[in-house]
C-alpha cells in the first residue's frame, strides 16, 4: 500500500504533535499571506544589534524563569503574575515579531524588564494591588500613571492596559466605589506593546478628571475596539475592579480619533453600561468613510449589507437616548462628518446631546473644548441617577447586543432586521408597560436594582396583553422570562430552552463572533481527500494563525483532532481545520451538521458543488457542546485589504459560504464566493426542510 502524501504543513504539524502531543501555543507565526499587497500590521520594524538582541533575549529568558519559579511557590500567583508577565511579554513579542522602531525602543524593552524584576522582587515582600504597579502614595499630589495586565479568556494571552490613579488618592479608600473613564487610544500602526506600555508608564494622558480613576486598554493594538478588541474593553474593566473599587453608575466611555470609532460603537451597542460617551473624531460607517459610496472594491451583496449593521453606528442611533453623550470634533477636522451624521440622525429621533467644536481645530482636541468637556461628565457623574431607568427605547440588530438595563432581548425573529423593545416601569403601580418589534424572547432582570423591593405580583402589558406575574421570592429583585408563542401570544417562559436548537445571545453567528470569545484551533489528522482543498486548507490554517498573533496581538493554542479533550469542547469555540474526513472530530460530527461534504459532492441545502475546487466555510452550534461555536476551515474573515484602515475590519462573511479554492487569495477573501447566507433561527438553512 502506499503511504499517504502529506503536505509539507501538514508534516509540520503532525512532527510537532509527535514531539508535544497535547497542545501547542503559537505567539510567533510571522507568515504573511503570499500575495497580499496591502501594508503589514503591524508594520515590520528595524534591525537592531545582534548583541542588544541577544541581552534582551537572555534577560526574557531570566526574569521568565525567575517567574515561573514564584508563581510555583506562591499560592496566589493568579493575583500578581500577570502584571508582570505582560511587561516580559512586551519584549518578546517585540524580538520574535521583529517589532523594534526606534533605537530608543531598546532601551524602553530594558526599562521593562527592570520594571518587571523589581515587582517580583515587590511579590516576593509581599506587595500586592497598586503598589505592585508602583503608586507611590507620598507622591499623590499628583496623578500617577501605571501599568499592568490581565490573562485573556478568548486566547489566555496577557494583554496590557494603563491605568491613571487620580490626584489625592489614598489606600485607605480603595474599597470606596470610584469614578472610572475608559478611555480609547487613537491609531498607532507601531504601537504595539513596548510603545504602548511605555507610554502609559510615563504620560497621563489628554484626560485625568479629578478623582476620576482613567482605564486605559490596549485593544488588541488596532482594530478599533471591534471583535477581540472589544472583548479585551471589558476584561481590563474587571481587572480594573480587582485593584479598586469601581462605582458602576460611573463609568464613562471616552476616545479620539480611532478611540472614537471605538467610543461611538461600545455607547449605541452597550449604551446603559455607560455614565457617559464622550466621542471625539473616528469614524462610524465603512462606505461613507472610505469614500465607497458610489463603487466599492468588493461587492455589496445583500449579505453584506447586514454585515455592515454589526459595526456601522447610525442604525443604533437611537440607543444614544440610553446614555448621556457629549460628542467632539475639530472645527477643520476631515473626521467632523462623522459625529455631524451622528448629531443629524439623533436630532431626527429627538434626542438632543451637547456637541462641543474645537474652533479652527484639525484631528486634535483644543483646551478649552477639554474643559468644556470635563465639566460636563464631572456634572453628570454628580447628578447620577439611582435606580431602575423608567423609560427605554432599543434597538438591536444582533443578539451579539442585547442589554439595556433591566431588559436582555434573548431570541429575534430575524437576524440583522431592525428589532426593537419599548419599555415603561411605573414604579408606583408596581406594574410594566412593554411594547415589541421582531423580538421572540424577552427576560426581565431587575435583581442589581432591587425593585420593586417586596414580594408580591407584578402587572405586565406587552404588546396589548396585560396579566399579573408572580414574584419569584428573589429579594433581590423581580425576574421574569417572556417567550413569544407560536400564535404570536406573550406566555411567561418557565422552560429551560437551552438544549432547543436557536439563535441566542453569544451563539448568534457570524463566523467572526467565534473569535471573541474562548477558543482552539483543532487541526486535522489526515490529508483532505482532493489536493488542492489541502494546499488551501494549509495556506488557511497558516494564515489564520499569523493573523490572530499579529493583528490581535495574541496567542494560538493548537491541538490535534485526535487530542482535543473534553475540557476543550466544554469551555472553547472549535476552530476546525480540514475536511469531513480528515478531521476527526468533523467526521465524528458530519452527520449533524446542516452542510454535506464528501469525495462525490459538497451540498448546501438544495445547492451542490464540485468538491475538488470547492471548501465550506461556517459556524455552527457544535453538536457536542450546543452552547459553543465549531467553526470550519476559517479564522477572522478580515483579510490583509484590511489593513489600511479599522473601518475596513468588519466581517466580510455571513454564518456560511462556500470558496472556490482554486481562485488567488486577493486578500480581500480566501477565495471566490461561490455562496453565501445566513442559518435562520433555528440554525437551519432558509432552504432546508
Amino acid at each position: 500500500m502506499p503511504l499517504p502524501r502529506f503536505s509539507s504543513l501538514t508534516l509540520l504539524l503532525l512532527l510537532g504533535s509527535m514531539l508535544c502531543p497535547s497542545v501547542v501555543v503559537l505567539s510567533d507565526v510571522s507568515a504573511q499571506s503570499p500575495t497580499s499587497s496591502f501594508k503589514q500590521l503591524p508594520p515590520p520594524g528595524i534591525k537592531i544589534d545582534a548583541q542588544q538582541r541577544l541581552a534582551l533575549t537572555q534577560r526574557v529568558d531570566e526574569i521568565s524563569a525567575a517567574i515561573e519559579n514564584a508563581a510555583t511557590h506562591s499560592p496566589d500567583s493568579a493575583a500578581w503574575r500577570s502584571d508582570i508577565d505582560v511587561l516580559v511579554r512586551a519584549v518578546r513579542l517585540a524580538l520574535h515579531q521583529n517589532l523594534f522602531y526606534k533605537q530608543s525602543e531598546i532601551d524602553h524593552a530594558g526599562r521593562l524588564l527592570d520594571e518587571a524584576r523589581r515587582r517580583l522582587d515587590a511579590v516576593g515582600a509581599g506587595t500586592r494591588g497598586l503598589e505592585l504597579l508602583g503608586f507611590d502614595p507620598a507622591k499623590n499630589s499628583e496623578p500617577q500613571p501605571l501599568v499592568g495586565g490581565f490573562v485573556s479568556r478568548i486566547d489566555d494571552s496577557v494583554q496590557p492596559f494603563g491605568i491613571v490613579v487620580p490626584a489625592g488618592f489614598t489606600l485607605a479608600t480603595v474599597q470606596d466605589p470610584h469614578r472610572m473613564d475608559v478611555w480609547l487610544h487613537g491609531r498607532g500602526d507601531t504601537k504595539t506593546e513596548i510603545p504602548f506600555l511605555s507610554e502609559r508608564m510615563s504620560k497621563v494622558g489628554l484626560y485625568a478628571p479629578d478623582e476620576t480613576f482613567v482605564l486605559h486598554p490596549f485593544g488588541r493594538h488596532c482594530n478599533a475596539f471591534k471583535f477581540a478588541g472589544e472583548t479585551d474593553v471589558y476584561e481590563a474593566m474587571e481587572q480594573a475592579q480587582r485593584l479598586f473599587a469601581i462605582d458602576q453608575t460611573r463609568v464613562s466611555i471616552r476616545g479620539f480619533s480611532m478611540g472614537g470609532a471605538g467610543c461611538w460603537h461600545l455607547a449605541v451597542h452597550d449604551p446603559s453600561h455607560w455614565l457617559a460617551a464622550n466621542p471625539g473624531a473616528g469614524f462610524v460607517d465603512t462606505l461613507k468613510y472610505q469614500g465607497w459610496t458610489e463603487q466599492t472594491p468588493f461587492e455589496i451583496t445583500p449579505e453584506a449589507k447586514k454585515l455592515l449593521r454589526w459595526y456601522d453606528v447610525l442604525p443604533w442611533t437611537k440607543n444614544l437616548g440610553l446614555t448621556k453623550t457629549i460628542a467632539y470634533s475639530g472645527e477643520v477636522d476631515k473626521q467632523k462628518q462623522a459625529a455631524d451624521r451622528v448629531v443629524e440622525r439623533a436630532q431626527s429621533m429627538g434626542i438632543e446631546f451637547p456637541y462641543v467644536i474645537g474652533k479652527d481645530m484639525g484631528h486634535k482636541v483644543d483646551e478649552s473644548s477639554k474643559q468644556t468637556i470635563d465639566a460636563q461628565i464631572a456634572a453628570w457623574a454628580d447628578e447620577r441617577e439611582s435606580g431602575p431607568k423608567q423609560d427605554i427605547d432599543f434597538v438591536t440588530y444582533t443578539l451579539r447586543y442585547n442589554v439595556a438595563d433591566w431588559i436582555r432581548i434573548t431570541g429575534l425573529q430575524q437576524h440583522w432586521n431592525a428589532s426593537t423593545v419599548k419599555a415603561r416601569l411605573d414604579d408606583n403601580a408596581k406594574s410594566l408597560a412593554i411594547e415589541t418589534d421582531g423580538i421572540t424572547h424577552l427576560e426581565l432582570d431587575f435583581s442589581d436594582i432591587g425593585w420593586p423591593g417586596r414580594k408580591g405580583p407584578v402587572t405586565i402589558t406587552i404588546d396589548g396583553e396585560t396579566s399579573e406575574v408572580q414574584d419569584s421570592g428573589n429579594l433581590r429583585g423581580f425576574q421574569c422570562r417572556l417567550v413569544q408563542t407560536a400564535a404570536g401570544q406573550w406566555a411567561v417562559d418557565e422552560a429551560d430552552d437551552a438544549g432547543v436548537p436557536r439563535k441566542r445571545p453569544g451563539l448568534q453567528g457570524p463566523i467572526d463572533d467565534a473569535f471573541c470569545d474562548r477558543f482552539v484551533i483543532v487541526l486535522p489528522s489526515r490529508p483532505a481527500r482532493h489536493g488542492r482543498v489541502q494546499r488551501w486548507i494549509d495556506r488557511e490554517t497558516q494564515y489564520a494563525r499569523q493573523r490572530w498573533t499579529r493583528l490581535m496581538r495574541g496567542d494560538v493554542t493548537v491541538v490535534m483532532d485526535r487530542d482535543l479533550t473534553d475540557d476543550q469542547i466544554e469551555t472553547c469555540n472549535l476552530i476546525c481545520f480540514g475536511d469531513f474526513s480528515s478531521n476527526r472530530f468533523l467526521f465524528d460530527i458530519a452527520g449533524r451538521l446542516p452542510i454535506q461534504w464528501t469525495r462525490e459532492t459538497l451540498q448546501v441545502g438544495d445547492q451542490k458543488f464540485d468538491p475538488v475546487r470547492h471548501a465550506p466555510v461556517f459556524c455552527y452550534p457544535n453538536p457536542l457542546n450546543p452552547q459553543r461555536y465549531i467553526v470550519v476551515n476559517s479564522g477572522m474573515t478580515f483579510r490583509d485589504f484590511s489593513n489600511v484602515s479599522n473601518s475596513r475590519q468588519i466581517a466580510m462573511l455571513p454564518d456560511w459560504a462556500v470558496l472556490d479554492v482554486t481562485s488567488e487569495d486577493d486578500s480581500i477573501y480566501a477565495g471566490e464566493i461561490a455562496a453565501q447566507g445566513f442559518f435562520d433561527e433555528q440554525w437551519k438553512l432558509p432552504n432546508a426542510e
